[in-house]
C-alpha cells in the first residue's frame, strides 16, 4: 500500500512539473513579437474584418458600403 501511494506521489509531483513547464509565460512567448514599423497589411485586416463578422454590429445602418463603420446598433440587455 506504501509502494502505490509513493508511485502516485510520484506521478502527481511529475504531472505538476511538466504543467509548470508547459504553462511557463517563458514558453508562451510565440507570436507576441512586435510587429515591424512599415505599412499596414490591407488585405490581412480585411480578411480579419469579414471572418470576425465586424459588420454585423459594427455597420451603420442604411448605408450601402458595408465596410464603413460606425456603430449604431444597440446591443438589447436587461
Amino acid at each position: 500500500m506504501k509502494r502505490l501511494l509513493g508511485a502516485c506521489a510520484v506521478l502527481v509531483l511529475l504531472g505538476a512539473a511538466a504543467f509548470w513547464f508547459l504553462t511557463s509565460p517563458s514558453r508562451q512567448s510565440a507570436g507576441l513579437e512586435p510587429v515591424a514599423d512599415g505599412e499596414p497589411d490591407l488585405r490581412n485586416g480585411q480578411a480579419v474584418f469579414l471572418a470576425g463578422g465586424c459588420v454585423s454590429c459594427h455597420a451603420t445602418p442604411n448605408q450601402d458600403d458595408k465596410t464603413r463603420l460606425g456603430g449604431g446598433l444597440s446591443l438589447p440587455s436587461p
